[in-house]
């Protein structure tokens, strides 16, 4: 019963049992605020916002509480963070680095509530994985399922582009994985594993160069030519093919469209160029032939699985990359 004025306190016996302990507090999951502290949170959201209204938008916190504790962070600093432009704002050199030093933190946050989850028997996780729309037809999908089938619980982010974007977003953080074509060696990317996809050249079945054995660049030139935008390993290969000799490629077509480029090939007359792992579907409909090109420059293309030098991967993302380093691996 409650102590009232009547009895004194000192009079008001107590039972001995212990105080029931209060619940732990359920974990946080995957999906919360990251581990960062709000000023820095706030300022990656306004870099990729472009703008402290559309960041505090995106908060869901008040617009003048963004702006405050953006100036503050650079009175902090000593030094303007972003550019405030007219139609919104931009990091300034300065503010690169502090965006690029907050998603590490970002990802180094991630991994370690991973690592949390991991040791509590959980074997859930969301893994952001980047990859070139050739091995989205195909390949890709039937690993991701194989995947699945062993670890239900693990879920994926796909994002698909070219190399230099992909690579551009592993290494800010962006992603957790990628597989890319051809993507420059060493420096800040490490290589965890890689199959040899030379670039072939693609054309109609019922095209005059369907039936050669092999070619060479100069014989495709005399067709109208479909090529791969700049940002693509396959354009920068055959760019180094080209480099000192006289030929010079005039697409008709260009386009970060794998299905585009193939479809040029298959209804317009036209050489494309891609990899097997691209064209495998429809070379085994019949519907694309795929012509092994002489060039040594051009054999040196290669599938790679990737990942950002230094960076400790999530448990679910080290699941997933063994998974697909061993599928490249296997052929």
């Amino acid at each position: 019963m409650r102590a009232t004025s009547r009895f004194p306190a000192a009079l008001i016996t107590r039972p001995a049992t212990p105080r029931p302990m209060p619940p732990r507090p359920a974990p946080r999951p995957a999906s919360a605020q990251p581990m960062l502290p709000r000023a820095l949170h706030y300022m990656d959201e306004i870099a990729r916002a472009g703008s402290v209204r559309k960041a505090a938008e995106r908060l869901n916190v008040a617009a003048s509480a963004v702006n405050r504790q953006l100036i503050e962070l650079e009175e902090e600093m000593g030094l303007e963070l972003f550019e405030r432009l007219p139609r919104g704002m931009r990091a300034t050199a300065a503010g690169e680095l502090m965006l690029a030093h907050i998603r590490r933190q970002r990802g180094e946050g991630e991994a370690l509530r991973q690592q949390l989850h991991e040791l509590r028997g959980a074997r859930r996780g969301q893994v952001r994985l980047g990859a070139i729309e050739a091995v989205a037809r195909g390949l890709l999908p039937e690993l991701l399922l194989d995947f699945h089938r062993q670890h239900a619980r693990i879920a994926f982010t796909v994002t698909l582009g070219g190399t230099a974007p992909l690579v551009q977003q592993l290494l800010g953080e962006e992603l957790e994985l990628a597989l890319a074509y051809n993507p420059p060696e060493g420096g800040d990317l490490q290589l965890l594993a890689e199959r040899a996809a030379p670039l072939l050249a693609v054309v109609a079945p019922d095209h005059p160069l369907a039936g050669r054995a092999s070619l060479r660049l100069a014989d495709c030139l005399a067709y109208p030519i479909a090529l791969s935008c700049q940002e693509t390993g396959g354009r920068t290969l055959i760019e180094e093919a080209l480099a000192g000799s006289s030929l010079r490629i005039e697409p008709v077509l260009e386009s970060d469209s794998f299905e585009m480029l193939s479809r040029f090939s298959a209804g317009c007359g036209g050489v494309s160029f891609h990899s097997a792992i691209g064209v495998a579907p429809e070379v085994a409909r019949g519907t694309l032939v795929a012509i092994p090109l002489a060039e040594r420059t051009l054999a040196r293309g290669r599938l790679a699985l990737v990942a950002r030098r230094g960076r400790a991967l999530s448990p679910a993302a080290a699941r997933l990359a063994e998974h697909l380093a061993a599928a490249l691996r296997a052929d």
